[in-house]
């Protein structure tokens, strides 16, 4: 299905109901709006006059401005004290070129004014005029732009998205303030008719990719979508991986920099979460602070989130196989001393561990319920922390094992990605379920399940292991190191897309400059 028809669609449209267009008696267009929003006590049908022709302004009480329908009143007033004549077409003349502050369109479709009082907007609608006049009236009430909470920076922007989608569409365009950056408005929810937008940059994304969101989104029969997980779950690639094939941020500067790399980016109304696609696996370990800070420290800060991704994933499995199978490994004077902690334990280790896992879990989610004065990360780590002695006390558990358990807790924190975090953390269990039967070959043959599958994703159409397999060498500069920018002049491979330039040969490139000044001694 072409985008063009897509743009287009409204979850009207999506009913397959029937065009209504409006008729020139008043009084049969308010009945049949007065039929469709029966028992609706905050719908506000206000009768008004233009000297001898009727009229009426039909709202929802809650959801316009009082101020926007105190400037419309103050319009009308000025029009029946003036000596225009009473004529359909002097009243049209009026409204068109009187109201301008209010953005005034036109319509003839009964369903279209539907859509629009939902939406906030005051209808006018004048006997003998077989089209209504909307007014742009919406209460623009709702949180204020504040720094991102879970996806907090010691440098770079304190913005982050919020829930109206217009002002998220703001801050995307005064970042990108180019003609090429296109936002095309659908519509998903038979009830709730969330108002969605796809986003993107012309010449840079892939058109194949954005041709694959908008098929994927006009599929998605629901009743309602009040978040835009809603929408992640129904466009994934592979419905059951728990590995997420689509990124969600709230950071603007996130969306911005994805859209400059040629990915597609999904709006939602009604949340701060944005999703972006195409989605690799390496850009859940990635922090936009990376590209805020130099060239050594971000690649040292990349390799620390390795190495915690690999601590939260197999420390506690590690130790459980070390200490049930694999005692030769150990040194003879920490083997007798864990020997001597475990002395009268009731419970195998890998229940211990399972114990202390699970625990963690229970405290982290107290916390986060918790009321904001109560609760919070030092709370949950407080509440492990005092748990933890408390079990070592009881002998119920060894000391060692709770310095891994607490360990493995901070460390998984260093995950840039909550909804990465969480799977990081998930895959512990079977892995420790592994290591507690089958020792270092369990935990190697749950890796190997874990990497094929990886391998096996894709992200529409592209590999969710790009760049490195399928390997892709000069995508590596961003990978495993983050190099500097002026050495990154190509966008990331693997996205299909045909401007991989994302800059031209840099005068400030240290190098270039250095080679020049050798060939002009040489010469």
């Amino acid at each position: 299905m072409k985008r063009s028809v897509l743009k287009k669609q409204s979850i009207l449209h999506s009913k397959n109901l029937v065009q209504t267009y409006l008729s020139l008696s008043l009084e049969q267009n308010l009945a049949l709006l007065q039929d469709t929003f029966d028992s609706c006590d905050d719908l506000v049908f206000h009768s008004i006059h233009f000297n001898t022709i009727p009229g009426c302004l039909i709202y929802l009480s809650e959801m316009v401005n009082s101020h926007a329908l105190f400037e419309l009143d103050q319009g009308f007033n000025k029009y029946i004290g003036s000596s225009e004549t009473e004529s359909s077409d002097a009243i049209k003349s009026y409204i068109r070129n009187g109201f301008a502050f209010s953005n005034t369109n036109e319509v003839n479709s009964l369903e279209t004014v539907i859509d629009h009082i939902l939406s906030g907007y005051t209808v006018l609608l004048i006997d003998k005029i077989d089209h209504a006049f909307l007014f742009h009236s919406i209460n623009e009430t709702g949180r204020a732009v504040q720094e991102p909470v879970a996806e907090p920076m010691v440098r770079g922007p304190r913005e982050g998205f919020v829930e109206n989608i217009e002002t998220n569409l703001m801050m995307i365009r005064r970042k990108v303030r180019n003609p090429s950056l296109k936002v095309n408005h659908l519509r998903v929810g038979k009830q709730t008719n969330t108002e969605l937008s796809v986003v993107y940059i012309k010449g840079i994304a892939d058109e194949k990719v954005v041709d694959e969101v908008h098929h994927r989104l006009s599929r998605i029969d629901i009743d309602g979508v009040l978040e835009s997980h809603y929408l992640e779950s129904m466009i994934a690639d592979t419905r059951w991986s728990p590995f997420p094939t689509v990124y969600s941020t709230e950071r603007p500067d996130r969306v911005c920099a994805a859209l400059l790399d040629g990915k597609v980016a999904i709006l939602t109304d009604g949340t701060p979460f944005v999703l972006t696609a195409p989605a690799v696996f390496v850009e859940f370990l990635h922090s936009n602070e990376d590209y805020y800070n130099g060239s050594l420290i971000a690649t040292f800060t990349r390799w620390i989130r390795f190495l915690g991704l690999f601590i939260t994933l197999i420390l506690p499995s590690f130790y459980v196989a070390m200490t049930t199978f694999h005692q030769d490994l150990l040194q003879t004077p920490l083997l007798l001393r864990i020997a001597a902690s475990r002395e009268n334990l009731p419970y195998p280790i890998v229940v211990e561990a399972f114990f202390m896992v699970i625990t963690f879990e229970l405290v982290r989610e107290a916390g986060l319920r918790m009321p904001k004065p109560f609760g919070g990360a030092v709370v949950t780590i407080l509440g492990l922390v005092l748990i933890s002695q408390a079990a070592v006390q009881a002998g119920i558990i060894g000391p060692v094992m709770t310095v891994v358990v607490s360990v493995t807790a901070l460390v998984s924190f260093i995950l840039p990605n909550y909804a990465f975090h969480q799977v990081i953390r998930f895959l512990g269990l079977p892995l420790l379920l592994l290591a507690g039967l089958f020792g270092f070959m369990g935990i190697l043959v749950g890796l190997m399940f874990a990497l094929a599958h990886l391998v096996s994703l894709r992200s529409f159409g592209v590999p969710y292991f790009s760049p490195v397999s399928p390997a892709r060498k000069e995508g590596w500069k961003d990978v495993f190191i983050r190099a500097p920018w002026w050495a990154m002049e190509t966008r990331p491979p693997g996205l299909n897309i045909k401007n991989i330039h994302r800059a031209g040969p840099n005068d400030s490139n240290p190098s270039r400059k250095n080679e020049e000044v050798d060939a002009d001694d040489k010469a």
